[in-house]
């Protein structure tokens, strides 16, 4: 592109991501899910988005990986922690059983 971005990656609150590369545009809607607090969710998503993208994963399966992430901490009050389980988890529900997941297992060790 004329800024030398590859791709622009956007949160959407409630209607999930979007990911714009020079071809085409990719939508990640949210799962429905009880929200009880947002504080630090796009802490949680940048970190999850940058860490898969670090572990070989592309914009648009980061940009899952980190949806899933944000939708489970806004499912909990305060700040919070995200397991790896508990991703995996959202991922499963989500996605079905393979949803990215040589991208989370080769990013978990970097992440404890």
């Amino acid at each position: 592109s004329a800024h030398g971005f590859d791709f622009v990656v956007a949160t959407r609150s409630e209607k999930g991501m979007s990911v714009v590369g020079p071809e085409e545009a990719r939508h990640i809607a949210t799962q429905a899910r009880e929200v009880f607090d947002v504080s630090g969710a796009g802490d949680t998503v940048i970190a999850t988005f940058a860490l898969a993208l670090a572990a070989g994963a592309d914009p648009v399966a980061a940009a899952s990986i980190a949806n899933a992430a944000g939708g489970v901490v806004v499912g909990k009050r305060g700040t919070a922690r995200l397991s790896v389980e508990e991703l995996t988890g959202a991922l499963f529900r989500s996605h079905g059983p393979t949803a990215h997941k040589d991208a989370i297992l080769d990013a978990a060790p970097a992440a404890r």
